[in-house]
């Protein structure tokens, strides 16, 4: 095998990783999430710990999840370019049996008491914003943004 394919499998495997844990958990603190908004919410976690900047804070209290879209806003190819990594953690984390998947919608399946990394205050809230959005409204904000 070519050095460069060695290193495009060793890219894969750090993607794949980074989202099992972002996703394992998001997973945990909320319980449940639907793919869609664990698309693009982990892709936003991936950023931001990737750039260890956030633009907003918890003291933020209107329009969370359209502000939260925001920062992914003019990186509408580098998304498209992580769904598959998002998707094969996704399908990881069910074979494994860490998450169960049923409608659209991913359960965790660990304890609430099982460790995660603590999501940023502004974060959490436009996650909780979020539920208050279908998925179909939700898309369409993110189509409207990205």
């Amino acid at each position: 095998m070519s050095d460069t394919k060695i290193l495009n499998r060793q890219i894969e495997a750090v993607q794949l990783g980074t989202y099992c844990t972002i996703i394992k958990d998001m997973l945990i603190q909320y319980r449940s999430l639907s793919i869609v908004k664990i698309a693009v919410f982990s892709f936003i976690l991936k950023k931001q710990s990737t750039l260890q900047i956030e633009c907003y804070n918890a003291k933020n209290t209107t329009d969370l999840v359209l502000k939260a879209l925001t920062q992914i806003s003019g990186r509408q190819k580098e998304f498209l370019c992580q769904i598959p990594y998002i998707l094969q953690a996704l399908d990881l984390l069910i074979k494994n049996n860490i998450c169960d998947q049923h409608q659209g919608e991913i359960m965790c399946r660990l304890p609430s008491t099982a460790s995660h990394q603590a999501i940023s205050g502004f974060l959490h809230n436009a996650i909780l914003e979020s539920h208050t959005f279908t998925d179909r409204q939700f898309l369409k904000e993110v189509i409207s943004i990205v």
